[in-house]
């Protein structure tokens, strides 16, 4: 009989709302692990603020991974907590904390606080495990010199490069700041960068084992391929609302829309849809509940974006539909191909208009790059793909044939609806 591997998964997000790429990519974790039941034993810790995790996240979480463990921590005390002596107990380490952070590099944050580290630590005190994986540099520290570790072995999933995500701080430093994060990476056996250009930028400085695990998503979309015919929507643009969304948002409205046919239909869905005023030929969902027949009824996707690091999960989702990508240099961010990718860069208003407009009215064009996008989405992005490189990371067996699951099949449609708004 195979010995289980114990796993504790460190996300502070809820991973069941769709709104954000980066809780996407943790759902795809989970439904990894769920999918090799055989292998892995599964507890997931989660923080309560970070985005307001309530009990509906916590029913969506039981009833999808009925059998995992879940920690929801906090870095808040309860207020009667506060009162008790217990209280100084928690401050004093705080103050250690919060100045040793200061005296060796400010730009990097340590989002952890000696609360939460000795919820962690009662974790770890409960149960040995044989992988820990941490979501974000910035919570790093809970690993850092541990004594209640028991060998496990240390993965990070870095999800960005926190060195440009700080750069807008007073005070930022470039050279500390880069040096810290390094310093905080070098705390893991393991690195796992969602970008092939971060996986480059890392490897270069770490001798710790470095992987490329990108984002996955089904193969079985429904898409042409080539021709798409006359669809719903002409253009396709999903996003969070994000300052990095909101600033790129506010780009393309006031620039590059005014540029284009005003008989075009654009649908945008997510939060993002809060930020810009409305518009004749422009349909705004804050929330679906799939984006499944949205991308297979629009003929082209935009991803106007200024800033940001890691990669764009929503450009990696429409290219698994064979659509054509218009976007920005940031756009192509974690992409391994540049060119010939599915991906049209135009980084002033006039071509981002004129690349829309020629994808339009040029059948062929558009056919080209639509499937230089599913060829690209197909060698690097899909769910068996990265399953497999999942296996060889947990030294699994090629032949354990485990089905892979698609994303929230298991919830109901209500809770869906609740649940996993997308943005």
């Amino acid at each position: 009989m195979i010995r289980k591997k114990r796993v504790l998964y460190f996300m502070p997000d809820p991973p069941l709302r769709k709104d954000h790429g980066c809780r996407t990519r943790a759902l795809q974790f989970l439904e990894y692990f769920d999918s090799r039941s055989d292998f892995f034993e599964v507890d997931f810790m989660s923080i309560k603020e970070i985005a307001g995790w309530n009990d509906q996240d916590d029913r969506a979480f039981k009833q999808r991974f009925p059998n995992f463990g879940l920690y929801v921590g906090t870095t808040e005390m309860h207020q009667r907590k506060k009162k008790s002596r217990k209280a100084f107990r928690w401050k004093p380490m705080d103050l250690f904390r919060s100045k040793k952070q200061l005296n060796e590099a400010p730009a990097i944050a340590d989002l952890t606080n000696a609360y939460l580290q000795s919820q962690f630590d009662g974790i770890l005190q409960q149960h040995t495990y044989d992988i820990i994986i941490i979501s974000y540099v910035t919570w790093a520290n809970l690993v850092r010199n541990n004594p209640y570790l028991k060998g496990a072995r240390l993965i990070i999933d870095t999800h960005d490069f926190m060195t440009v995500q700080f750069k807008e701080q007073e005070g930022f430093r470039l050279g500390a700041a880069f040096e810290r994060e390094m310093e905080l990476l070098s705390l893991f056996d393991e690195i796992w960068s969602i970008s092939m250009d971060e996986y480059y930028l890392f490897s270069q400085f770490l001798k710790a084992k470095h992987r490329f695990v990108p984002v996955m998503f089904s193969n079985t979309n429904e898409s042409s391929g080539v021709v798409r015919g006359k669809r719903k929507y002409d253009l396709i643009y999903v996003a969070s609302d994000n300052p990095n969304n909101q600033r790129s948002a506010n780009w393309f409205f006031e620039q590059v829309y005014p540029l284009l046919p005003k008989e075009l239909t654009i649908c945008v869905i997510g939060l993002i849809s809060k930020h810009f005023p409305d518009y004749p030929n422009v349909e705004k969902h804050l929330f679906v509940e799939e984006l499944h027949g949205y991308y297979n009824d629009a003929n082209i996707s935009i991803c106007p974006m200024l800033g940001g690091t890691g990669i764009k999960v929503k450009v990696v989702e429409a290219m698994s539909y064979g659509l054509p990508v218009v976007c920005n240099l940031r756009g192509l961010d974690g992409i391994p191909l540049k060119f010939d990718n599915g991906c049209i860069r135009a980084d002033i208003p006039r071509e981002f208009a004129e690349q829309i407009i020629k994808l339009m009215k040029d059948n062929q064009y558009r056919d080209i790059v639509a499937n230089q996008a599913k060829t690209v989405f197909g060698r690097f992005f899909t769910l068996s793909k990265g399953y497999e490189t999942l296996d060889a990371i947990f030294e699994l067996s090629a032949e354990t044939n485990a089905p892979i699951k698609s994303i929230m099949r298991a919830l109901p449609k209500q809770m869906l609806k609740e649940a996993s708004y997308v943005g």
